[in-house]
């Protein structure tokens, strides 16, 4: 079975829209699916839209909580309500083809890898990332690399997918909601010595552009890594 995880906060003018390409998609390309989408503590009508589909859609599980914990948390609270084989999560605004499942199920089934991580490529239709976003990527991976020891890129994008036992590994020691929520996977991956490979996924849109602030993400960023760092030191992760 291959589930795949969505993870939603005041979604509802697009969680439909997204709900029906991916059940269509899931519903032709494997026999047995489930898809799990969990309300992130939305203020709008979210998960009033998820019980609606619910209904007309068998294979969809609906995830609820009142207090919002954050995307990383709610990734973590779907995965560990997932009972598929691979168990993959992506985001609700649809920003890469839902196609990257079957590659990835593919790559994970003849490589034997325990994870498969996406790398976000040139936006579609020749757009390009805006310069302030490849300053942050870039600025990030540095301090990855310097701060945790991993010589990696691009930790952020979210697609991702994983055998269920390594899921259950991870999924099981993190700690993170915020920005650092991504990165304490490779981390966490890195750490168990799991066998990982890269997925060059197209992006269609980058939404979060506008909200990027070079200098207070940069802060936000680094803070998470030594959260990281510490947690490790403590032996939390162990």
């Amino acid at each position: 079975m291959i589930s795949l995880v969505i993870p939603a906060y005041n979604e509802e003018k697009r969680i439909g829209k997204t709900l029906e390409v991916f059940y269509e998609y899931m519903n032709r390309t494997f026999s047995d699916f489930e898809i799990v989408a969990v309300n992130d503590g939305s203020k709008d009508r979210t998960v009033d839209v998820l019980e609606m589909y619910k209904e007309k859609m068998p294979r969809l599980k609906v995830l609820t909580y009142e207090k919002n914990r954050g995307k990383g948390g709610a990734v973590k609270y779907g995965v560990e309500n997932a009972i598929g084989d691979y168990i993959f999560f992506t985001d609700a605004d649809m920003p890469y083809p839902i196609e990257n499942v079957e590659h990835a199920v593919d790559i994970l089934e003849k490589t034997g890898a325990d994870a498969v991580l996406g790398k976000r490529k040139q936006i579609k239709n020749g757009e390009k990332y805006p310069w302030y976003r490849n300053v942050i990527s870039k600025g990030f991976s540095f301090l990855v690399n310097i701060v945790l020891k991993i010589n990696t890129t691009d930790t952020q994008c979210g697609f991702k997918g994983f055998k269920k036992e390594t899921a259950e590994k991870i999924f099981s020691k993190s700690r993170l909601t915020g920005w650092g929520f991504d990165v304490e996977i490779f981390f966490l991956a890195s750490k168990y010595e799991m066998k990982t490979e890269r997925i060059e996924v197209e992006l269609f849109h980058d939404n979060d552009g506008s909200k990027i602030s070079v200098v207070t993400d940069s802060i936000k960023m680094f803070k998470e890594l030594i959260k990281v760092r510490k947690n490790n030191k403590l032996g939390l992760y162990d």
